[in-house]
């Protein structure tokens, strides 16, 4: 496991952090901020990520990891960097499943700056994969209709690629399905942009299918096998959003430092006060953690470690739960003032959706259970296997 950025990485992490402060004291983006995201475009991000054969400098997710890092540690508002990591899981899943010629087709666009988006929740069933009411039929030839509906989908309205996921007709709970196909494609039609709490520069929204039709070239790797590769793109996405939950509230935590020890109560700057210092404390615990974790799990991730699934989300948890907690503390901390418009209750609003971006908690640690029980499942197997020889 890396424990430490070497100097090519640390010169990396510094660059997009300058980029995440530029603009810091603008006021909250009302749209997907266009511009900002050009210039990570242009500072190389997804070169990082993408092969050589495709425009890209070759695969190093810790290279990338570092660059994501130095954005989040400086950035005011998070809905930029939930972006980056949404694009993150599409490059994720060319990498380990598209083809020549879907990664041919998608990868230099994504290097050119276009937009992708993954298509997960039901309205219906939210997260529950297995559930999904989005059907995709087979008919002849290899060709294929799919029909159905997905919701509060990161970059739906704006983005020109996205990556669907269905079950094939006839099937209960099994025969899960990617689908990886251009926004325009007949059938397809995309839903106003949602109105939500916070993060207006991260715009969701909602994608209808109706008799869209598709080819087997269409297909993100065999139709019915799509549970697991799904869970291989979705945990990079989910150490990520734990990493970023902490790094976030870097910052803050520093201008709370500041304003702990000018403001004054009883005589004596609320620093000195032992209720303050927990709370400062306790933020500055809960990035460490959130930190070391998703350092961890992608280290397991990366080297396809039996644990790595059960990492990622409890990465995702322990960052989620920090940023929550941390922007309600911030708010109690600054009183009045942290409850007026401002950034410390615009970072409230934001940091909200960290409660379900990337997977609510309860799903998240339905699959750490299940994580746990196959891997002592498989541990007693082994036991097993030793005591019989």
């Amino acid at each position: 496991m890396q424990m430490h950025w070497n100097e090519a990485q640390t010169m990396i992490r510094a660059k997009y952090a300058r980029i995440g402060q530029a603009g810091r004291d603008d006021p909250a983006p009302a749209e997907f901020d266009r511009r900002r995201w050009d210039d990570l475009v242009r500072a190389g991000m997804w070169h990082m990520v993408v092969p050589s054969a495709y425009g890209g400098l070759g695969v190093d997710w810790w290279n990338f990891t570092a660059a994501l890092e130095g954005l989040a540690s400086t950035i005011r508002h998070p809905g930029l960097v939930l972006s980056v990591i949404g694009q993150a899981g599409m490059v994720r899943a060319l990498e380990l499943y598209g083809t020549e010629a879907q990664r041919a087709r998608f990868l230099p666009r994504i290097l050119a700056g276009e937009l992708s988006a993954t298509a997960i929740a039901d309205p219906g069933s939210g997260t529950d994969v297995r559930a999904t009411s989005s059907i995709l039929t087979p008919g002849p030839n290899e060709t294929f209709v799919l029909n159905g509906a997905k919701h509060n989908i990161a970059h739906a309205p704006i983005s020109t690629m996205v990556l669907i996921v269905c079950k094939l007709a006839g099937q209960e709970r099994q025969g899960i399905s990617l689908v990886l196909v251009d926004t325009d494609r007949t059938g397809l039609t995309a839903g106003a942009v949602d109105r939500k709490l916070g993060n207006a520069d991260l715009p969701t929204g909602r994608l209808d299918f109706d008799d869209m039709r598709l080819d087997y070239g269409d297909l993100l790797g065999e139709p019915g096998r799509g549970l697991g590769h799904l869970v291989n793109i979705v945990s990079l996405g989910r150490l990520y959003y734990g990493l970023v939950g902490g790094w976030i509230l870097e910052p803050a935590l520093n201008e709370a430092l500041d304003y702990a020890q000018q403001r004054q109560t009883f005589g004596v700057p609320i620093l000195d006060h032992q209720y303050v210092q927990k709370k400062l404390t306790d933020i500055r615990i809960g990035i460490e953690t959130s930190r070391w974790t998703a350092y961890g799990a992608l280290h397991q991730l990366l080297t396809g470690d039996p644990a790595a699934a059960m990492s990622c989300s409890i990465a995702k948890i322990a960052g989620a739960d920090t940023m929550i907690d941390a922007a309600v503390d911030l708010v109690r901390l600054h009183g009045s003032d942290g409850y007026h418009a401002g950034p410390v209750s615009d970072l409230l609003r934001d940091a909200m959706a960290f409660a379900s971006v990337g997977g609510t908690d309860e799903m998240h640690r339905r699959n750490i259970m299940g994580q746990m029980t196959r891997l002592r499942r498989n541990a007693q197997q082994v036991e097993a296997m030793g005591v019989a020889v």
